[in-house]
């Protein structure tokens, strides 16, 4: 018999009916607007498949940032087309923007063109690997096929089948360049994987934070490396601004483990890592569950770090209320800090408002700039309903 770790086993004997196909288009809600896309403050959406891609970016830039964004959200449609999505399905878009004057251009193309069917939206500020592009976009959008398994469509695109879900903190592994700190952190990752009783081909997504963002061939490489020749999952690389080479983080399909918990999300920890109150390593999405995704939230001109993180996770309480969520059920939380005082203030804050037995998995960031001056801080966020 297969040994599951303990946190999955609190439910062994549950059915895994709920993690079959859906065979009807799921419920999608766009809740509010955010104060700083005007897009979608929230996107609710019912347990379904789901397609995550890589970045995707026109492959011959040129013109203004405005033309720019709206040639790779063409390119966008079109992979989303090959794994049964289109962007009227897309939940989550997330911008990655070479420069902070690409800024205006990317807003101005992103809102006319969701403007019927607005998605959580959140940009990032990183270099681009494709070479002349100042924006690249990573979407997650609803899926029209029913794979029992992760499908990977095309190295840009793979369908998330419905049922469990589990979210893995980012890991970071030591070395002495970016290829072994890649090379080790995937082998740490794919070591959690099996440790949960799946395999690499259950993966669906993986994001790297990289440096230096110029070696970004080699970390490619050596992700793909790591999964022996078998199909790759899409991968999202951005910069990094640490002291290591490189954190990963990925997304796994669970629906041939059995529920752990009649619990919308179970909370759990790998033995061989740090346990820590802020964070989990594996959040796991119970069968059947909807996810609500959440776009950027920052502070504004709340003042210094310590009052933009004040806003923001007072923001962030509103937008979960507002969901039907809180925050007992974050599953995946994302910190994006351009100011050297955020790190330390994130762990006092999240002390407060988290409760240290269902804390989200997670990843803290440095980066150079969130696109507007003087901003310190800003998340993102993955969450479930409550019970």
């Amino acid at each position: 018999m297969r040994a599951f770790p303990v946190f999955l086993t609190l439910a062994l004997a549950a059915s895994l009916g709920a993690a079959q196909p859906n065979s009807t288009m799921p419920n999608l809600q766009r809740l509010g607007k955010s104060e700083l896309s005007g897009l979608a403050q929230s996107v609710r959406v019912s347990d379904a498949p789901l397609i995550f891609t890589e970045q995707i970016a026109v492959l011959e830039p040129s013109g203004d940032a405005r033309s720019q964004a709206e040639g790779a959200l063409d390119a966008l449609g079109r992979t989303l087309a090959t794994a049964g999505g289109d962007l009227s399905q897309v939940v989550r878009l997330n911008a990655y923007v070479a420069d902070d004057a690409a800024i205006t251009g990317v807003m101005a193309a992103v809102t006319a063109r969701f403007a019927a069917a607005p998605p959580a939206f959140s940009w990032i500020r990183t270099p681009l690997a494709a070479p002349g592009a100042r924006v690249a976009f990573e979407a997650v959008a609803v899926s029209s096929r029913a794979p029992l398994s992760v499908e990977v469509v095309a190295p840009a695109a793979a369908v998330l089948p419905a049922g469990g879900k589990i979210f893995i903190s980012g890991q970071a592994e030591k070395g002495p360049d970016l290829a072994t700190a890649i090379k080790l952190t995937m082998a740490g990752l794919h070591r959690s994987v099996a440790h949960l009783g799946l395999k690499k081909s259950d993966i669906v997504h993986v994001k790297a934070f990289i440096k230096p963002f110029g070696d970004h061939a080699v970390a490619a490489r050596e992700v793909a490396a790591s999964f022996d020749g078998a199909l790759v999952p899409p991968v999202v690389l951005m910069e990094w601004v640490s002291d290591l080479y490189t954190e990963i983080e990925i997304v796994v399909s669970a629906r041939s483990l059995p529920t752990p918990a009649p619990e919308p999300i179970t909370y759990g920890w790998f033995p061989w890592l740090v346990k820590s109150p802020r964070y989990c390593h594996i959040g796991f999405v119970t069968a059947g569950t909807p996810l609500i995704f959440i776009g950027a939230i920052d502070g504004g001109e709340a003042g210094d770090a310590r009052a933009q993180m004040k806003v923001i996770f007072e923001r962030l309480g509103s937008v979960l209320f507002e969901a039907g969520s809180s925050y007992r059920n974050l599953a995946k939380a994302t910190y994006y800090l351009a100011d050297p005082q955020t790190r330390a203030l994130l762990g006092d804050i999240r002390g407060v408002y988290f409760d240290p037995t269902r804390p989200p998995a997670a990843s803290a960031l440095g980066v150079n700039g969130l696109g507007r001056a003087g901003r310190a801080a800003m998340v993102d966020i993955v969450a479930v309903p409550v019970k």
